[in-house]
């Protein structure tokens, strides 16, 4: 009789071959199905608790700041950093325009965030003056603020609903000359209702480096900003605006010297104490990595020592606003700052801003020399046209897209008690607007190569769920590349509807999908059974 080998090494009749190759190829397949559903490692397990509401994040946290001018910042040209995607005879400009032609495609771009605060200060603010003729020292003006450029301030508020932080010129240490541009300048050109605060000096930790002797102390520096007080407190005009300060940003950002000026100031005389804090640096030609900027021990090392600020601040009895911030100081990295690497270091950022106690977190902006900076979260060019017409093209880095993602689905909410586990570099938010309420979970795929599947349970929740996804092809991609929910932004601030899919419970009542690399998930499912029985339980 004829026979073969079979798979295994049994004799098998010829006749009965072809039975039994099928169910061992069934067999085969199905272990070979196994054994990859084994390998394949899970990428994240995160599990969200829906009880108790935590700290509320406030409707208005996120907000900008942006120099008073493009002049006197004293930044250099960084020696790889090319301008945007430039057509005709664009070139960079202040994202607020001009005096006589105001940018009202960013003023949509600032309504998108909804309500929030414009800080003007940064370099440009101490090296930038009013009526320069009548400062103390003219040579150090390098700047001319004009009633033009305050009208300009006027219309961004009015158009935004925003109010202003505006920056006082320290340096010239001369309360009546800065009386004055109150008085005179914006006292006239602005409402009151439209100015948040006057912010008394930029950074003053830096003045030693030849604005000030080198002994400037902590104490000097309270000195001055008390003479400044002062004159504003005797003027029926000036004592009418709060006081922010006092803009640290370096050698005297810490809980000793912030309590001091605080306590030196008197805490009743201050609105807001503001503080300044960059990720990284590219000053003197240093350089910063992708993986320099995601690398989890840089956010670490911020929270330990940012929690000492916001306690000395607290225990006064005031709030405090990361005023000025952003990825690399003096204009960003190129290939990384306006990259999509910015967008998943910005949002996982911003929630450790909230979870770390800052009222706010301005943004800022900034303009270099030939190609402006490289950390914008919206890019401006423009052209003049005939007959003098100016015209903008605004353009969203993506690092406005996690503002605007934040600011749409965390911003007024409370966060929730999550764990989460994973061998990667991932993050996980949960938020939730009441206890009963719908949950929007944020997963934020910093790891510099991993992606996979993740897998979200949320105790008492289940039913559809919707997912949206904020992607690029890697962590390097820039703008034109990056898609929120798959679409982008126009220059004119307006968003397509953003597309999501629906997401069902698998069998064990927990959702499970992909995060690949250079990704962020928002997850919002359904309001927890659980909170809404716990809910009427309690007759509310």
């Amino acid at each position: 009789m004829h026979t073969r080998m079979g798979w295994v090494g049994i004799r098998v009749p010829a006749k009965g071959m072809k039975k039994r190759r099928g169910l061992w190829v069934a067999i085969a397949l199905g272990m070979i199905m196994a054994w990859t559903t084994a390998c394949r490692a899970q990428l994240a397990m995160v599990k969200v608790q829906t009880q108790p509401l935590g700290l509320r994040i406030p409707q208005d946290f996120l907000g900008y700041s942006m120099e008073v001018s493009t002049s006197g910042q004293g930044l250099q040209p960084y020696r790889g950093l090319q301008a945007g995607p430039q057509t005709g005879n664009e070139q960079p400009q202040y994202a607020l325009g001009r005096p006589e032609a105001p940018n009202q495609g960013f003023f949509q771009f600032m309504r998108d965030l909804g309500h929030g605060v414009l800080r003007l200060g940064g370099n440009s603010q101490d090296n930038t003056c009013w009526e320069p003729e009548h400062a103390p020292h003219p040579a150090a003006c390098h700047g001319t603020l004009t009633a033009q450029d305050l009208a300009l301030f006027s219309k961004a508020a009015m158009a935004t609903g925003w109010q202003l932080i505006l920056g006082l010129n320290l340096k010239q240490n001369s309360p009546s000359w800065a009386l004055n541009e109150v008085t005179a300048g914006i006292a006239r050109e602005m409402k009151p209702s439209e100015i948040f605060a006057l912010e008394i000096g930029n950074e003053p930790d830096l003045f030693r480096r030849g604005a000030r002797p080198a002994s400037y102390s902590p104490s000097d520096h309270v000195r001055e900003f008390l003479g400044y007080l002062d004159a504003f407190r005797q003027d029926s005009v000036a004592r009418r605006y709060g006081i922010a300060g006092p803009a640290t940003c370096c050698g005297w950002l810490n809980a000793r010297d912030l309590a001091a000026f605080v306590d030196g100031v008197g805490s009743r005389n201050l609105k807001l104490v503001t503080v300044h804090h960059y990720s990284a640096t590219v000053c003197g030609d240093r350089t910063v990595t992708i993986a320099q900027l995601l690398n989890p021990a840089l956010m670490n090392r911020f929270d330990q020592q940012a929690r000492t600020w916001v306690a000395a601040v607290h225990s006064r009895g005031l709030p405090i606003a990361m005023a000025e911030t952003n990825s690399a100081s003096c204009g960003g990295m190129p290939g990384v700052s306006n990259a999509f690497a910015s967008a998943v270091w910005g949002l996982d950022y911003m929630f450790h801003l909230a979870q770390d106690g800052f009222r706010y977190a301005y943004f800022h902006f900034s303009y270099r020399p030939r190609g402006g900076s490289s950390y914008n979260p919206i890019d401006t060019y423009g052209s003049q046209r005939r007959g003098g017409r100016w015209q903008y093209r605004n353009v969203a880095e993506p690092l406005y897209d996690a503002m605007y993602l934040f600011a749409k689905h965390a911003a007024g909410a409370h966060l929730l008690p999550l764990s989460i586990s994973s061998r990667a570099n991932i993050r996980a938010y949960a938020v939730s607007e009441c206890v009963g309420c719908s949950i929007n979970i944020f997963l934020v795929n910093k790891d510099i190569s991993a992606g996979g599947e993740v897998r979200v349970h949320v105790a008492g929740a289940g039913g559809h769920a919707s997912l949206l996804m904020l992607r690029a092809p890697s962590l390097s991609s820039l703008a034109p590349n990056v898609r929120y929910g798959g679409v982008q932004f126009d220059s004119e601030g307006h968003l397509p509807h953003p597309h999501d899919s629906t997401l069902q419970p698998d069998s064990s009542g927990d959702w499970v999908f992909a995060l690949p690399n250079a990704s962020v998930a928002l997850l919002t499912v359904p309001a927890a059974r659980a909170g809404l029985d716990s809910v009427k339980n309690a007759g509310l």
